[in-house]
């Protein structure tokens, strides 16, 4: 145990400088989960503000105690940021080093530092290093609202009561309930500055023990502000006073991105090196947002929640059967569901609708063939437009269409059987065929899409009306047959299309005129005998043929479109005004066809079903008789037409044999007389024909009834008969059953009046019994037992005065006095039961909560121990890095220095290259590393063995553990002691004092807990900024071999330029000295020719030349002249460059050394703590 104690210091060491290193969390699928925690300041300097900085418009001089009795002035500017002498507030940064300091102005009392972000944070602790002494009074705030609102976390002075007389001191005791703490500074003293913490967990820990409800309440934040209200306590230094002002050496805000508890780590940044911790987070728990404050997009099946300790509130997925990929949350699906789910569907695809996308989108249908969750489980609704009803919806499990009344198919595309020509503007879809029925085919009425009849053979027409041409006889429903008209006999091929009778020629009879007359005849327009007399025919010549009645008979023979017996009626298909007679419109053929049909179908349809829904018998329905007599007749109209309809050849035929009859009778008795029936038989066809409009109108009648009948719904009359008919029989069973109930009603009439006579006689012995009970028995005795007094009266069941236990009662049970009667002892019996029923319910209350403590002390000390475990894994490999790093700095630093002793190194490069040397920011001096290593070396003193206080808190927590089982052994005899009810308390306070021995117990080992978790704290806090400085300067190293790499290459490539430089020199000074040659040579030339010149002026274009050679020779004397004189100043400058090139490899060699000082400290200091104990 005292070996691996001894490791703890280099231990704690390594595994604060590791970078690393990551911070124990919580399995995330266990509860809540948060990020490791990091300073929120690095990188966010410009977010941090002061509302007062010294020098920052103009040089300001402040005064500081300095030794007893003098003072120290010195020079605050401020004005440029990394003055030497300047205190800005971005000197607060970590990063900054130890030797710089925000400060502000002096004198000034009200003072805050802000710090503003851009993101929701989560905050764990704040460290304050000051370096003036500390402030009397100051404040901590935060917004979680981009600074609208601010709420004070704590109030911070050396004298509450006078800084703040009106907050409260000591622990809180509810979320917002801001108290006092006293302000003492965690290392150091007050006059010499010191650090003044704050931690969220240290606030949260009196109000709850659960660490998601601490950060869920004090932990998020946007924006933080310290506020310094009283400046600190200087003493006075002989006739001066110093300077009052606010100092802070260096500040952190530890914390991570805030996360709801459903992440445990932040997302990183773009720059994989930046130290700063980001605030957006990498959600778990199917969580989604920067915070994790809502649910991911498909995962809205139940309310979103912030995680707690044991129960992560994980989004569930919406089931939406893969048609979506997004739902959001209904709370009234939720609740109609019962609380299992209330997800709906966002933008339900492929054709799909509904919470879940579980059914088809309006005109589209389930397909049955592929599963719910396929893409094609929908298909759309192929309905016809035009034959399909407006607004109507298919069927959404089969897709049937909803058709128009004339239409039929599916898809409502098809005309039903005579109907044709299927619109959308028509509402009935198709229109009625126009055919007539005696002329039209039955298995194919007319075509749907032209309307166009089909017609019966040698039937012609559009509606199939009438009989081609020399054909009659369509009545006969198979078609027209020809009229076969003689050819000798007749006037034309044509006949008449109802008779088939053709036009005979004189002396011709017949239907076909093939017959010929053997006397002869009479006149047209008469008829007879000629041996006996013509008469005139009985017609109107209007609407007759030219003969205008048969010779034979004197049936008038009328021309088409006219009837009646005289051929004075327009015929049925005929309309205008007699004599005219012109055919009738074309949708007459459309009744007609209509009514023939019905005619046809009547025996099938009508009668048939009237017999069948109409009730028979005679059992009350007045219309019996009445539908039997229309039935008899309708039956007699339909053997009338169901007879071979009579023809005029027919007619004919018998007129003949009844004029031969006659012509025979006359010729036996020629005084014979004939009755003349002819002219009652037109007044009977007359009445006939009435009758036959009369029959027609109420069977015209009687069929809009039944239409009627048919498609209305009859059930609702036949259930009203039968209700009635219920009433009806339930109204003869209660006059059936009303003379039993009179029997009984007389019986139970003299049951009463022999009770009555029997009252009587007991009424005088309830007299008697009352009289008795009024003074007997006295019930004073037993009264005075039960309640335990001294009553006198008497008192009995009649009459007792008074209350019968009087609660003034002196003999009542009370401290030190002895029950001594029921009714005292029951009340004193249920007043101990009421208090060791509420002793039972505190102690319960007690017990939960050293049950959550346990497990919270039990948590931290698995933390720890994890903690412990990793660090001794990572002291080797760390161990290992550094001495290799070392090693790497060694051999650079050797690089550097070959680089630079290299004869052909540019001297600019070398100047380059010692600036940037000198310019490196060393993390600190030997001795300061001292100090740093004395600290350490000062915590790790005071930390004690971790194992050892481990395992303590172990045995606390089994301690505790057996003391809670005590507790709940006790509680559950007092819950089994029924009898005793002293014995019940005497356990619960057992129990109790058990319970708080525990708590006690639970308390020291989280003190221990506490104690070690501070000091990795405070190591961490002063081995952060060093660790950072060294990683800066690593980076600064790294920046420095890639430009020592670039200006090698720099350098051989100026070497290849100076040696070309120096060969072209050297060509440029041959060339020179030729030149200098042949310009003495053109000079002596020159001379000679200017002698001749003067000789003889006439010299002409040769004296221009030489005066352009003259000058060109000055111009080349002049650039060489140049060129020799930069030639001079280059070789000055490379001497100059030389002799800089000397001197900064002397301040390399000696920062060498000092590097060299620094890592041989360091390696002693490391070798000292790895053997120390």
């Amino acid at each position: 145990m005292e070996s691996r104690c001894q490791l703890w210091p280099w231990a704690l060491f390594v595994l604060l400088a590791s970078l690393r290193l990551l911070g124990a969390q919580h399995d995330c699928s266990s509860g809540a989960c948060y990020p490791p925690g990091g300073d929120l300041l690095l990188g966010r300097a410009q977010h941090l503000r002061a509302s007062s900085t010294c020098g920052l418009t103009k040089p300001e001089t402040y005064c500081t105690p300095h030794g007893e009795w003098n003072m120290r002035c010195c020079r605050c500017d401020s004005r440029l940021p990394h003055s030497h002498n300047g205190h800005r507030i971005a000197n607060v940064l970590s990063s900054a080093g130890r030797s710089r300091w925000w400060q502000s102005q002096s004198g000034m009392e009200r003072v805050y530092l802000q710090l503003d972000l851009d993101e929701k944070f989560q905050l764990n602790s704040i460290v304050l290093d000051f370096r003036s002494p500390l402030p009397t009074a100051m404040l901590i705030e935060r917004s979680t609202d981009f600074g609208k609102t601010w709420e004070v976390y704590q109030y911070l002075a050396s004298d509450c009561a006078a800084a703040f007389p009106h907050v409260p001191r000591g622990s809180p005791e509810s979320w917002g309930d801001a108290r006092c703490q006293a302000l003492q500074a965690q290392h150091g003293y007050p006059a010499h500055g010191g650090k003044v913490k704050f931690s969220v967990q240290d606030v949260a820990s009196t109000i709850t023990t659960s660490y998601s409800q601490a950060v869920n309440k004090l932990g998020q934040f946007t924006n933080l502000r310290i506020n310094f209200t009283q400046l600190p306590h200087v003493m006075r230094q002989g006739y001066r006073s110093p300077s009052t002002f606010y100092a802070v050496t260096e500040m952190q805000v530890l914390g991570s991105c805030f996360c709801n508890g459903h992440a445990d780590r932040c997302a990183p940044s773009e720059d994989p090196h930046a130290a700063q911790v980001h605030g957006r987070c990498e959600c778990q728990h199917n969580t989604a947002g920067p915070h994790c404050e809502r649910c991911a997009a498909l995962y809205n099946a139940r309310p979103w929640a912030p995680a707690e300790d044991n129960d992560p509130h994980e989004c569930q997925r919406c089931n939406c059967n893969g048609h979506s990929t997004s739902c959001h949350f209904d709370p009234e699906v939720f609740r109609s569901s019962g609380g299992v789910s209330g997800g709906v569907c966002d933008n339900c695809q492929h054709n799909t609708a509904g919470n879940n996308c579980e059914r088809c989108q309006t005109n589209y249908f389930r397909n049955q063939r592929q599963d719910l969750a396929h893409p094609e489980a929908c298909l759309p609704c192929e309905c016809d437009p035009d034959g399909t009803v407006p607004g109507s919806i298919c069927d959404p499990l089969s897709g049937r269409c909803v058709c128009k009344e004339n239409v039929q198919g599916e898809r409502c595309h098809l005309c039903k059987p005579g109907f044709a020509q299927l619109a959308h503007a028509n509402p009935m879809g198709c229109r009625r065929c126009s055919c007539n029925v005696l002329g039209t085919r039955q298995d194919m009425p007319c075509d749907d899409e032209t309307g166009q009849c089909s017609c019966l053979p040698n039937v012609v027409g559009t509606d199939c009306d009438q009989c081609a041409a020399e054909h009659w006889d369509m009545a006969s429903g198979r078609g027209c047959r020809p009229c076969d008209c003689h050819p000798g006999g007749s006037l034309s091929t044509h006949c008449n299309q109802f008779t088939g009778q053709c036009s005979c020629r004189e002396g011709f009879t017949g239907r076909t005129c093939s017959a010929a007359q053997q006397e002869q005849a009479c006149p047209d327009r008469h008829y007879g005998n000629v041996r006996v007399g013509c008469t005139e025919c009985n017609c109107d010549f209007q609407g007759t043929e030219d003969v205008g009645c048969d010779k034979s008979t004197g049936r008038c023979l009328c021309r088409p479109g006219v009837t009646g017996p005289r051929c004075d009626q327009c015929q049925r298909d005929h309309c205008s005004t007699y004599p005219s007679c012109e055919p009738c419109h074309p949708c007459f053929h459309i009744y007609d066809g209509d009514i023939q049909r019905l005619r046809l179908r009547l025996h099938q349809s009508a009668l048939s079903n009237s017999s069948v829904l109409l009730p028979g018998g005679t059992g009350g329905s007045h219309l019996g008789p009445r539908l039997s007599q229309a039935e008899g007749m309708a039956q007699q109209a339909q053997g009338i037409l169901g007879r071979s309809p009579g023809t005029e050849q027919g007619l004919a035929q018998v007129g003949s044999a009844l004029a031969a009859i006659r012509d025979q009778m006359q010729g036996i008795n020629p005084n014979f007389q004939f009755l003349d029936v002819t002219a009652s038989l037109s007044s009977e066809l007359e009445a006939l024909n009435s009758s036959l409009v009369i029959i027609n109108n109420q069977y015209q009648s009687k069929k809009t009834q039944f239409e009627t009948s048919r498609s209305t719904d009859l059930s609702g009359a036949f259930q009203t008969i039968r209700s009635a008919y219920q009433t009806s029989a339930n109204a003869s069973g209660l006059v059936a059953g009303a003379a039993a109930l009179l029997a009984r009603s007389r019986e139970n009439r003299r049951n009463a009046a022999a009770l009555e006579g029997a009252a009587g006689a007991h009424s005088a012995k309830l007299l008697a019994l009352r009289a008795e009970v009024a003074v007997s028995p006295n019930l004073t005795p037993a009264v005075n037992k039960i309640c335990g007094g001294f009553r006198v009266e008497k008192c009995t069941p009649a009459q007792c005065e008074g209350l019968l236990c009087p609660r003034d009662n002196g003999t009542a049970c009370g401290a030190g006095l002895s029950c001594r009667s029921a009714f005292p002892r029951s009340a004193g019996a249920l007043g101990t039961a009421t208090k060791a029923a509420g002793e039972l319910g505190s102690l319960s209350a007690r017990l939960r909560d050293t049950a959550q403590l346990i497990k919270t002390t039990e948590t931290s000390a698995n933390q720890i121990q994890s903690n412990v475990r990793r660090l001794v894994e990572q002291m080797s490999v760390t161990r290992t890095q550094i001495e290799g790093d070392v090693r790497r700095i060694q051999q650079f630093i050797q690089q550097v220095r070959n680089f630079l002793s290299d004869k052909d190194t540019d001297p600019a490069t070398i100047q380059e290259i010692s600036e940037f040397v000198l310019s490196l920011r060393l993390p600190t001096d030997a001795a300061a590393v001292l100090r740093k290593m004395t600290e350490i070396q000062n915590l790790a003193t005071k930390l004690q063995c971790p194992e050892s206080i481990l395992a303590q808190t172990a045995e606390d927590i089994a301690k505790a553990k057996q003391l809670q089982q005590e507790a709940e052994q006790a509680r559950n005899r007092a819950n089994a002691v029924e009898g005793d009810v002293e014995e019940v308390v005497g356990y619960l306070r057992r129990a109790n004092t058990v319970l708080l021995e525990a708590q006690g117990a639970i308390r020291g080992s989280s003190s221990s807990l506490r104690f070690i978790q501070e000091r990795v704290e405070e190591i961490e806090a002063v081995l952060g900024p060093a660790e950072r400085n060294a990683q800066a300067v690593a980076e600064q190293l790294a920046a420095l071999r890639e430009g020592l790499r670039q200006l090698q290459q720099a350098a051989g490539q100026n070497r290849l330029r100076a040696s070309d430089a120096q060969r072209a020199a050297a060509a440029a000074g041959e060339k020179a000295g030729s030149a200098q040659q042949s310009f003495q040579q053109v000079k002596q030339m020159y001379a000679e020719l200017k002698s001749r010149m003067q000789q003889s002026p006439a010299l002409g274009g040769q004296g221009s030349r030489v005066q352009s050679i003259d000058q060109e020779a000055k111009d080349l004397f002049e650039e060489t002249s140049a060129m020799m004189l930069r030639m001079a100043a280059l070789e000055t400058e490379i001497q100059e460059s030389n002799r800089a090139l000397l001197s900064k490899s002397a301040r390399l060699s000696g920062l060498q050394e000092r590097v060299g000082r620094i890592r041989d400290a360091i390696s002693k200091r490391v070798a000292y703590y790895d053997s120390c104990s």
